[in-house]
C-alpha cells in the first residue's frame, strides 16, 4: 500500500473537517497503524482519482483488479471521494470497529486495535478506495518531481508549507490563516497541476 492510501484513510478518520484540523492526509490504507496527529503533517492530498480523461472532473469511480477495490481518479469529485469513503467507514463501523462518533459518523477510531477492528477491516479491505497511480511512487516514475512542484504551487498559491525529506506529506510553516475551504481548493488544483499526465 502506497502512503497516499494511508493518507487518504485519516480523512476517513477525521471527516469533512480534516482540512479544518490541519490533518491533511495523503491516502488511506486498511489496518495500517497511522496516528491522528492533528497537526503537523499534511497527508490529504492523494484523495484525487486517476486515469480519466482531463477535464472529466465529475468521472465515475470504476472497480479496480485489486479485490474489487474502487479506483479513484486524480479528477475525482470531493462528493465522489466522500461517497467512497462513506461506504468503507459504514462497512467497518457495521463489522464492529469503533467510530469517533463526537467527529462525524464516518471517523474511524484508529487506535481500535482490538481482534474486531482487525477482524472489520479485513472484511471491508474491498470497500478502501484505491488512490490514483500518479500519486503512487509505484506507479509513477516521476512521482518526487511531481511532489515537488506540487509543494511549490501550494506555496505559490498562499498555503506556506515544507515537504517531509520522503515526499510523503508537508508540514505547515507556521500557522495559517487560509479557511479550509480554501485550502481544499488549492490543494485540488495544485494536486492536478503537478501530477496530471505523468504516468508512464
Amino acid at each position: 500500500m502506497n502512503h497516499f492510501d494511508i493518507a487518504v484513510h485519516h480523512r476517513v478518520l477525521g471527516g469533512a473537517t480534516a482540512l479544518a484540523a490541519g490533518v491533511l492526509l495523503l491516502t488511506g490504507c486498511a489496518g495500517s497503524g497511522d496516528s491522528d496527529d492533528k497537526g503537523s503533517t499534511r497527508q490529504d492530498v492523494a484523495s484525487l482519482r486517476s486515469d480519466a480523461p482531463a477535464g472529466n472532473a465529475t468521472a465515475q469511480a470504476t472497480p479496480s483488479a485489486d479485490d474489487g477495490r474502487p479506483q479513484l481518479r486524480l479528477d475525482s469529485s470531493e462528493e465522489e471521494k466522500d461517497r467512497y469513503w462513506h461506504l468503507y467507514a459504514a462497512c467497518l463501523k457495521d463489522h464492529g470497529h469503533k467510530m469517533l462518533t463526537a467527529r462525524g459518523p464516518d471517523s474511524i477510531d484508529q487506535s481500535d486495535h482490538s481482534a474486531t477492528a482487525k477482524a472489520a477491516t479485513k472484511a471491508c479491505a474491498n470497500k478502501l478506495p484505491l488512490q490514483p497511480p500518479e500519486l503512487d511512487k509505484a506507479t509513477n516514475p516521476h512521482y518526487d518531481d511531481d511532489y515537488r512542484a506540487y509543494v511549490k504551487c501550494l506555496n505559490r498559491e498562499g498555503l506556506k508549507v515544507t515537504a517531509l525529506p520522503d515526499n510523503s506529506g508537508w508540514t505547515y510553516d507556521g500557522n495559517t490563516t487560509m479557511s479550509a475551504a480554501r485550502q481544499s481548493q488549492v490543494d485540488r488544483s495544485c494536486t492536478l497541476e503537478a501530477f496530471r499526465g505523468k504516468t508512464r
